[in-house]
């Protein structure tokens, strides 16, 4: 999860300086912060709530409160996208240029 934070805020930065388009997919911040309360929650000190000096509780709540900064990463890098564009103009466009020419030809001409 912090990797992905980290990552998406330097990206975030690279673009904002340069006033450059931004990759189509940005680090998922928010899917990996899910993952980690969901293996939190599979631990034993979790669902038996034994909260005596536990510390997978302290990283649980962390975890948790880490969803307000996952969720306005996320809507800033669609703000941004939206701002500065999107490296080959949008997912599909950008994913076509790693196609065959009449695979990406069609994909792209299915989307207009």
């Amino acid at each position: 999860m912090v990797g992905n934070i980290i990552l998406s805020l330097s990206t975030l930065a690279s673009a904002f300086r340069l006033k450059a388009p931004l990759p189509p997919y940005l680090p998922p911040v928010e899917h990996s912060r899910q993952n980690l309360v969901d293996a939190i929650r599979r631990l034993d000190v979790v669902r038996n709530r034994d909260v005596k000096g536990s510390r997978q509780l302290l990283f649980f709540a962390y975890a948790l409160t880490m969803k307000g900064v996952t969720d306005e990463l996320e809507t800033l890098g669609r703000t941004m996208q939206e701002a500065f564009g999107v490296i080959g103009g949008s997912a599909d466009e950008f994913e076509a240029l790693f196609m065959y020419p009449e695979e990406s030809r069609r994909r792209i001409h299915h989307m207009t």
